[in-house]
């Protein structure tokens, strides 16, 4: 019985020490990446993705980034990443500017895949 004394002591200890130490295996860095570039145009949205239709005026557009900001007729506010078909549209896009936007929700952006005048 005095053998079994010293082996439970240190299955106890290392027992301890891994239910210490496995926490930290787990933890994982999630810090945000600050860098600052030019985005490329959103990727083209899943064709499963339902289109959404929005006619309203062009708040802003930040054409490094191929995203433009839309007040709807109704008040909402809405920031859409341009996909690569309506990249080139945002060169001309201005502040102010009534058009017919057509997106859909992808990995939760919504991506402008067509845009019109109104």
């Amino acid at each position: 019985m005095n053998a079994m004394k010293p082996l439970s002591g240190i299955a106890a200890v290392a027992l301890a020490s891994l239910v210490m130490a496995g926490p930290s295996f787990a933890a994982e860095s999630t810090a945000p990446n600050t860098t600052r570039e030019t985005a490329a145009p959103a990727k083209k949205p899943s064709s499963f993705a339902l289109p959404h239709h929005v006619t309203g005026d062009v708040m802003s557009v930040n054409r490094n980034a191929q995203m433009f900001t839309l007040k709807a007729a109704d008040g909402t506010t809405l920031t859409l990443t341009a996909d690569p078909a309506v990249a080139p549209q945002l060169k001309a896009l201005k502040k102010g500017e009534h058009v017919k936007v057509t997106y859909k929700n992808s990995q939760g952006q919504q991506v402008a895949t067509k845009l019109t005048p109104a």
